[in-house]
């Protein structure tokens, strides 16, 4: 539970950056705390499925942290000015936060509503 706080932590300080329009510096903060996530070269992050990253992350939390980073660098990608990797960042995001809902319908309320902005940005634009 430490490390959920941790990436917490990590997720709040990429969401500062983004709304000091410190993007690239959000991208690097992001990077590191993938590192703190998971055990695994990025490029396998990335390429995995959502549901094979779910299965990697195992623990419902750790599977919305996942989503709420992705949805950060989204933000980062966006202002970049790189739509397409914000888009697949907000696809991805939108898929584990299902992936979590699904393990743990408890936080069903929290989840919906993440779903639904989720749902909102990755309609937004390409895919």
């Amino acid at each position: 539970m430490r490390q959920v706080h941790q990436l917490a932590d990590a997720i709040a300080h990429v969401a500062g950056l983004n709304r000091g329009a410190e993007h690239d510096q959000a991208l690097a903060t992001a990077d590191q705390a993938w590192g703190k996530l998971l055990d695994a070269p990025r490029a396998l992050i990335d390429a995995v499925d959502p549901a094979t990253l779910a299965g990697m992350l195992r623990e419902p939390a750790k599977i919305r942290a996942a989503a709420r980073l992705y949805h950060e660098e989204a933000v980062a990608w966006a202002g970049t000015g790189d739509p397409v990797l914000a888009q697949r960042g907000y696809h991805r995001a939108l898929a584990l936060m299902r992936e979590a809902k699904a393990r743990d319908p408890s936080q069903e309320d929290d989840d919906d509503a993440a779903i639904q902005e989720l749902t909102r940005l990755a309609s937004a634009g390409p895919r």
